[in-house]
């Protein structure tokens, strides 16, 4: 085994491991943040109506105030903004590795061309060209990326607004959405009570479960894939005996 694909393996399983670790604990501390907001507004809401002797309707009305202000930042843009950006973020990572998994095979197999530095739909070139080394595995790995793809096209391009992608698109994300693993379309009138409350009509939401679920098909395509290349994803050190 060539030092590139052993490397390879163990820092693609790392850097898998390390993006779900950041994915928990931002959401841990974002709930916690939320929390310390709702604290401490409660408290200087207490304060300012035993300052100013505000009635118990004008306390009520104070707070409501308060915590309009605490869901259009935190259930709104900082919710939005943080699952928005470990999609964007995922991505990168997906994209990257993959690369780095057409290299290592290129310099561990050879025969076969250079790997290709594609435009448009990156995922789709990496795969041919991987595909071209004729591996044996389970292709259905790669079906969580067409979906992927068209989620993290409309975050980027869109900035999430479903309404300002062709028909196509639209119709393909709607398809998403009513697959139940964690994408929504806001709309006044479904009914749905997902935060983020305020945005736009057409508004991608997403909930965790989505997060949680392109972190784990990333890792299992990697680990997949190198299993099916023979590159190892764990170090082991061999003793003399």
């Amino acid at each position: 085994m060539k030092m590139e694909g052993m490397w390879f393996g163990y820092l693609t399983k790392s850097a898998h491991d390390s993006l779900s670790q950041y994915y928990e604990k931002s959401e841990t501390w974002l709930e916690s943040a939320k929390k310390d907001d709702v604290s401490e507004k409660y408290k200087s809401n207490k304060i300012a109506a035993k300052e100013h002797s505000l009635t118990k309707d004008e306390e009520y009305s104070e707070w409501d105030i308060k915590m309009q202000d605490h869901d259009i930042t935190y259930e709104m843009f900082f919710t939005n903004y943080f699952r928005y950006s470990m999609v964007v973020l995922s991505a990168l990572i997906l994209e990257d590795h993959l690369q780095r998994f057409c290299n290592a095979l290129y310099k561990l197999k050879g025969n076969i061309k250079k790997p290709p530095k594609p435009i448009g739909n990156i995922i789709k070139s990496y795969k041919e060209y991987i595909d071209a080394f004729s591996l044996s595995y389970d292709q259905s790995v790669w079906d969580f990326t067409e979906d992927f793809n068209h989620i993290r096209n409309c975050i980027v391009h869109a900035s999430g607004d479903v309404s300002r992608r062709g028909k196509q698109e639209q119709a393909c994300l709607k398809v998403i959405e009513g697959k139940n693993t964690g994408i929504h379309i806001g709309r006044r009138k479904s009914g749905y009570k997902l935060t983020p409350l305020y945005l736009d009509d057409d508004m991608i939401i997403i909930e965790p479960q989505y997060c949680k679920l392109i972190i784990l098909n990333i890792k299992i395509l990697f680990d997949v894939l190198n299993k099916a290349a023979n590159i190892p994803t764990e170090i082991t050190i061999e003793f003399n005996k």
